[in-house]
Formats: C-alpha cells, sequence, structure tokens
C-alpha cells in the first residue's frame, strides 16, 4: 500500500544525510505533560513594588521581573488607549519620555518614564508574548 508519507520522510532523510546532520528517529511521539510544560514556561517574580506615586516631572520607574524569559519577548504597554509602548528593547511609541531598561542577560524590564504629567496617570501591563499571553498590571499615580 503507498503511504504519501513514506515519501516525505525518505525525502527528509536524504536532505539531511546531504547536509551531515545526524538525527535518530523514533516511533513514539514526546509529550510533554501540563505540568512538564508549566515549569518551562516564562514566569514573573511578584516582589517588586506594583503601585508607584510620582510627582510631576519625577522619573518614574516600573520595574518587571521575567524569569526564565527563553525566545519570548517582554512588552509594556499603557492599558487606557491599549497602546503598545515597548517590545523587547525595542520602543514602539513617539513620545521620547517612555523608554525600556533592560541591562544585558538581566530578568530587568524596566518601564523608565520621564517627566511625567498627571495624565499620565493609569495602568501599565508587563506582557510575556507566550500562548496564551501573559501579564502583570502595575498602576502608575503622577501627583501635581
Amino acid at each position: 500500500m503507498f503511504n504519501p508519507f513514506s515519501v516525505f520522510y525518505v525525502g527528509v532523510y536524504i536532505l539531511l544525510l546531504q547536509s551531515r546532520i545526524k538525527v535518530s528517529v523514533s516511533s513514539t511521539m514526546m509529550t510533554t505533560t501540563t505540568e512538564e510544560s508549566a515549569a518551562l514556561q516564562p514566569y514573573f517574580d511578584f516582589d517588586v513594588p506594583r503601585n508607584l506615586t510620582v510627582t510631576v516631572g519625577q522619573t518614574g520607574f516600573l520595574h518587571c521581573r521575567v524569569e526564565r524569559l527563553g525566545d519570548k519577548d517582554v512588552a509594556w504597554i499603557r492599558k487606557r488607549d491599549i497602546h503598545i509602548l515597548t517590545t523587547g528593547a525595542s520602543t514602539y511609541t513617539s513620545d521620547q519620555r517612555f523608554q525600556v531598561l533592560h541591562p544585558e542577560g538581566s530578568v530587568n524590564w524596566t518601564l523608565q518614564i520621564k517627566y511625567p504629567q498627571v495624565r499620565d496617570t493609569g495602568v501599565y501591563e508587563c506582557q510575556i508574548n507566550t500562548e496564551p499571553k501573559m501579564s502583570l498590571s502595575y498602576t502608575l499615580n503622577v501627583i501635581g
């Protein structure tokens, strides 16, 4: 009986041989339990202040710590208008007062808000692009 997948696997095997890559093939699929999968997921360090009050003009810092990030990205979102402020080390707002501080190799993803105004008061979210998305909310209060 002809199996079209056999042709596919033979083609892949030949390509791998030509590339001189060693591959071991198993007849059983590897499965990961939910518990094992959760152990591999990034997670937030909740031991950071998530409610910050600053006066107008005083630079504010919202500290998000993410452990075991792997190949995922961290983003900062302003909730009132769902505006993406940063993703990874890149800034996605034309408002130059917002910047992410992330020393290389660090678990810290700090949103810096320079010269905050009362209108900046609100909820900001630190997000990880997992499936489903993970997020942690922070409240910034700017007083006059």
